[in-house]
């Protein structure tokens, strides 16, 4: 993924970002997911029923399943209307660690 946007940047000279979906968003998208599956599952069913046909059931489920991922899968502007506001970067502050001896205590055992 990061491989293929910096060799774009390179040769093209393109800046390419991919839009983000927010926990709305997947919610969202989640629902619609189930929905559509659930009404295409349940028309396949009576369709190829009234067929007396699986292969009318196969290609109606099908055809849902397409349709979910042709709305779920790219991240839509309705998905992306909830971005979540980010902090400022912390300025950078120099940290001496704390150094730890792995030697014996100063304390005898009997």
């Amino acid at each position: 993924h990061y491989f293929i946007q910096s060799n774009l940047r390179i040769m093209l000279g393109i800046e390419f970002r991919v839009p983000q979906m927010d926990f709305e968003g997947q919610k969202l998208a989640e629902i619609l997911q189930y929905a559509i599956l659930a009404v295409f599952g349940i028309a396949g069913f009576i369709w190829g029923y009234i067929a007396e046909s699986f292969q009318e059931t196969f290609y109606v489920v099908s055809v849902g399943s397409l349709l979910a991922s042709l709305v779920v899968l790219p991240p839509w502007p309705m998905f992306r209307k909830h971005s979540l506001p980010f902090q400022p970067a912390a300025p950078k502050t120099e940290k001496k660690a704390a150094v730890q001896t792995k030697g014996k205590s100063s304390k005898k055992r009997n």
